[in-house]
């Protein structure tokens, strides 16, 4: 369909079909067949020059909504907050809420995935106050749910992720439950609910690769390396009660979790769709080296985290640059 799409726009050759077929095709090959990078860089440019002959808001922001998540999904966050911060601008000069929100919820996950919780909170605020469809809403009350959740707040998280998902089926969004249903195992987890946590992110990740989105089975793959490197490196102390009734999944996890995380994150640095200099690829870095720190590999730790260290630099100051620098340092003592 999209194909036809755009040929009937080829044909037609004025300045709004063209942005909306290659819109489309954005979105669809974000989803189906990921092009290879200098395939999107060409097809970036073509839609946001189509779209901006034109006069059409709405197009104006779909477009540029896409390529922004296109960036996010291969790890380039600072071209990604480059096409927020655009949509916001877009939003003030056209007067559309519709473009502002975009922006926020943009901005949201780029905060949710640098591990500024706080941040990405205020900017889902944000969105939750400017949505004018049920799209819009649903989509903030998600990326808030997820910002609350990380930041520990579960009470009030686990309620807005689990509605937000209900929506999502009902309405038949299922996409959109992309960036959100990983989330709701870490919930589980924290709640201290581990074997079902873990259980939960491992069917999610089995449910994106089989179609959903394979690429987001890789970021479900680092979410799954995390929840295991705090169980092997002990930096929490569970309350007793808690410990007893994880006791045989904490074991279990214990004696997989050397082999998994490594072959989880390799897994994640293989996949030709994320930016080899992008987040992804620096998170996987970072959490292989604190998986060797964990395990007192001294030598390894520090040339991961070292390289992780390097791709986050380039991405502004955050907290999880600042979690590889700590490491780091503790490791030179």
């Amino acid at each position: 369909m999209q194909r036809e799409a755009t040929a009937i726009a080829s044909r037609l050759g004025d300045s709004r079909s063209k942005a909306y077929a290659l819109a489309s095709e954005i979105f669809v090959s974000s989803v189906v067949a990921p092009k290879p990078l200098h395939e999107f860089e060409a097809l970036k440019r073509e839609a946001i020059a189509a779209a901006s002959g034109t006069v059409d808001a709405y197009i104006q922001t779909w477009a540029r909504f896409g390529i922004a998540w296109e960036e996010i999904l291969r790890g380039r966050l600072t071209d990604a907050r480059d096409s927020a911060r655009e949509l916001m601008q877009i939003g003030r000069l056209l007067n559309d809420p519709r473009s502002t929100g975009f922006g926020l919820w943009l901005l949201t996950w780029i905060a949710l995935m640098s591990d500024s919780y706080s941040e990405a909170l205020e900017y889902s605020e944000q969105s939750v106050a400017v949505a004018v469809t049920p799209l819009d809403r649903t989509t903030a009350i998600g990326g808030k749910g997820c910002a609350l959740a990380l930041l520990r707040r579960i009470e009030q998280a686990k309620p807005l992720l689990e509605e937000h998902r209900r929506q999502c089926v009902a309405d038949g969004y299922h996409y959109l439950l992309v960036g959100t249903d990983a989330i709701l195992g870490v919930c589980k987890v924290l709640q201290g609910n581990i074997q079902d946590g873990i259980h939960w992110i491992e069917e999610a990740l089995s449910r994106h690769e089989r179609g959903i989105d394979p690429r987001a089975a890789d970021w479900y793959r680092l979410f799954l390396s995390e929840v295991y490197l705090q169980i092997i490196s002990g930096n929490e102390r569970l309350p007793l009660l808690i410990l007893l009734k994880n006791l045989p999944t904490l074991l279990r996890v214990r004696v997989s979790a050397s082999a998994r995380i490594r072959s989880m994150t390799t897994r994640t640095l293989e996949n030709p769709h994320f930016d080899p200099a992008g987040f992804h690829v620096a998170r996987a870095q970072m959490i292989i080296g604190l998986f060797y720190k964990a395990k007192k590999k001294r030598v390894l730790a520090i040339k991961h985290l070292t390289e992780a260290r390097r791709i986050l630099s380039q991405l502004g100051q955050t907290p999880i640059l600042a979690r590889a620098e700590m490491a780091l340092a503790e490791l030179r003592q």
